[in-house]
């Protein structure tokens, strides 16, 4: 375990956006989670788990929060990447599939560019996500057909209430672009997964990420500091076009504005000379969600994650 203060935040986003916080937990064994509790004892501040921040829009200023960065499993002891850990086989209903223990902390290009190698496929909807697997489970992460809730075995995870415990299916809940736990807690970190993938042909598998990021890179700013999709898609209907219609492409607030790409896209222009801030990001977003129920009767919910929102 390593602790510390005053990180700045804008640096773990995708964003690039954000304050300080009062301090910076990074855990790197099982046995850091025990000691957890006691570390925010001393730093204080309610506790944030941050992974690779590509979901996220933190606000600028100083935030009395704690942040948490759960990397074990993301390097092993002599500093390289960790791999994932073939547990065994199930059977499905679309033949034999292996069960793969990852941590939370393993970054999701990482893991995909392993499963293609050894020709386990159902993540392939993940290709492009710059992110942690922890992120990835959080958000049920997912397009072109695939979603990471559904590949769920296990799920290891700590809690203030009841620390280091494992849960199977019916410990979570999940929905589109929703993940949370059954039971009641005030927090929780997700430390390891084990997935479920199906076996596949390595080279079909690579063509199939390959098509999946083409289609990603030609209609999305997958080369823009962006946090991802800022609104969920409503039922049947796609967010980008409703905003993209409302006039919201390419609109600017400072250095924020929303892609010429794809009007979904909030982004953070770095190298215009003015400094990025939260709260341009906010007043176009509000700006967004106005539009669009003005134009379409529709209220767009809010997909990107805020700090410090839920103090």
């Amino acid at each position: 375990m390593k602790i510390i203060d005053r990180p700045a935040l804008a640096p773990f986003t995708t964003l690039k956006l954000g304050g300080s916080a009062l301090a910076e937990i990074r855990l790197h064994s099982l046995d850091d989670c025990e000691r957890l509790p006691e570390a925010l004892r001393l730093t204080g501040g309610s506790p944030h788990i941050l992974g690779g921040g590509s979901n996220l829009l933190i606000h600028d200023g100083f935030l009395p929060i704690t942040v948490i960065r759960p990397l074990m499993g993301s390097r092993d002891a002599e500093g390289r990447p960790a791999q994932p850990e073939i547990l065994g086989q199930e059977d499905g209903p679309d033949g034999p599939r292996t069960l793969l223990r990852v941590g939370a902390g393993m970054r999701v290009p990482f893991l995909l560019s392993w499963c293609v190698k050894h020709g386990l496929a159902g993540l392939e909807g993940l290709v492009g996500v710059p992110g942690h697997v922890g992120g990835a489970i959080a958000m049920n992460a997912g397009a072109y057909g695939c979603s990471t809730a559904p590949l769920l075995r296990s799920l290891t995870v700590f809690t203030p209430e009841r620390g280091l415990h494992e849960l199977g299916p019916g410990g979570w809940y999940a929905a589109y672009r929703h993940f949370s736990l059954v039971e009641p807690c005030a927090w929780y970190m997700s430390v390891s997964a084990v997935l479920s993938l199906r076996q596949c042909d390595a080279a079909a598998l690579r063509a199939a990420m390959t098509e999946n990021f083409q289609r990603k890179k030609s209609g999305q700013p997958v080369h823009e500091h962006t946090a991802g999709c800022v609104f969920k898609n409503p039922e049947g209907e796609s967010a980008g076009r409703l905003l993209d219609a409302a006039g919201m492409k390419g609109r600017r607030r400072g250095a924020l504005y929303f892609s010429e790409m794809h009007a979904n896209f909030l982004a953070h222009d770095t190298k215009c000379g003015i400094p990025g801030r939260s709260e341009d990001a906010l007043a176009l977003i509000e700006e967004a969600r106005t539009a669009v129920r003005e134009r379409f009767g529709i209220t767009l919910q809010q997909e990107v994650k805020e700090w410090p929102a839920w103090q």
